[in-house]
């Protein structure tokens, strides 16, 4: 195909003057790559492709290097024929981004890329720029189907700030896709957690039953490890007044009481809280003591309910 001869290569990226990938956007993309998980998501592309020899030469230092690059996706016999085009547009919207040309559409236009991939590939390039909420107004495009979803997700939850999940819940919820890796799924859940406990505990018992108590007590932790956070008496409150069935009230008592949970500050206040939301209070306190519990909770105080 012409668009991917590689005499066309002058034709295809101009005169490359002054050539994009200077120093400092090396630097850049480095840098990128480091917070990225050790990975850009164009490196995740080309591994998928099965473009090894390509892997290796992004970004590249020099204008033989981008040369050699390019011959390196054009003759793979790995990669269709739209893949590898899109591959290249990804470069072209480098170069776009650096010399304020428009290459990259050009030559979508030219090789009639389709435009889920230039749409996809696109908001790829904005997350390796970490430009993760214009990138989701690419990669939650209804024409797309989910792909790199764990990766995706991983990625906006740990460069979250102020504690703000919105940006990966919207992506979840938008796109509505399978989550394969117990640490996406983990890390999606803490984010379900910190942001709506009822959320959170709604998309446990989406789950088959052993990874549905993985992730109950896990919400019961995180509401923990969240007191003293001006929040946490809210978080409490809402877990404690959850409708669990048994099992999950089971759940609820064995984390607090001889799991993971015992060991941390408000854990006896907690189990305390709900016994009250459920009007089995014992000699560990009285009805109507919400003030006393609750301050316990804030304080970490614990001790306030006999096992």
């Amino acid at each position: 195909m012409k668009m991917l001869d590689p005499t066309q290569f002058d034709r295809i990226f101009g005169s490359l003057d002054p050539f994009p990938y200077n120093r400092a956007f090396v630097q850049q993309l480095e840098n990128s790559r480091r917070n990225l998980e050790g990975s850009l998501f164009i490196d995740r592309v080309l591994k998928a492709l099965n473009l090894s020899k390509a892997t290796g030469h992004y970004p590249p230092k020099n204008k033989d290097a981008l040369r050699q690059l390019f011959v390196h996706i054009s003759d793979s016999k790995n990669a269709t024929v739209h893949h590898k085009l899109s591959v290249v547009y990804y470069l072209l919207l480098d170069i776009d981004d650096r010399n304020e040309s428009h290459l990259g559409e050009t030559y979508a236009q030219r090789a009639s890329i389709p435009m889920k991939y230039k749409i996809f590939m696109k908001g790829l390039w904005h997350m390796d720029a970490l430009e993760f909420d214009i990138a989701l107004q690419y990669l939650t495009h209804p024409s797309l189907q989910p792909d790199f979803v764990d990766d995706i997700i991983t990625v906006l939850v740990r460069h979250v700030k102020n504690d703000d999940y919105s940006l990966a819940l919207a992506y979840y919820h938008t796109v509505q896709p399978i989550i394969q890796s117990p640490q996406a799924l983990g890390l999606l859940f803490d984010a379900l957690a910190r942001s709506s406990v009822i959320d959170a505990f709604q998309f446990s018992r989406s789950h088959a039953d052993f990874m549905r108590r993985q992730l109950f007590q896990r919400l019961v932790i995180s509401v923990l490890e969240s007191a003293h956070k001006k929040e946490s008496v809210d978080k409490a409150l809402e877990l404690t007044s959850l409708p669990f069935d048994a099992q999950e009230e089971q759940w609820f008592q064995e984390c607090l009481d001889s799991g993971e949970g015992k060991r941390l500050p408000g854990a006896n206040d907690t189990l305390l809280m709900r016994r009250i939301a459920t009007g089995r209070v014992g000699h560990g306190g009285e009805p109507g003591n919400w003030a006393v519990i609750l301050e316990g909770f804030k304080t970490g105080s614990g001790g306030r309910a006999q096992a």
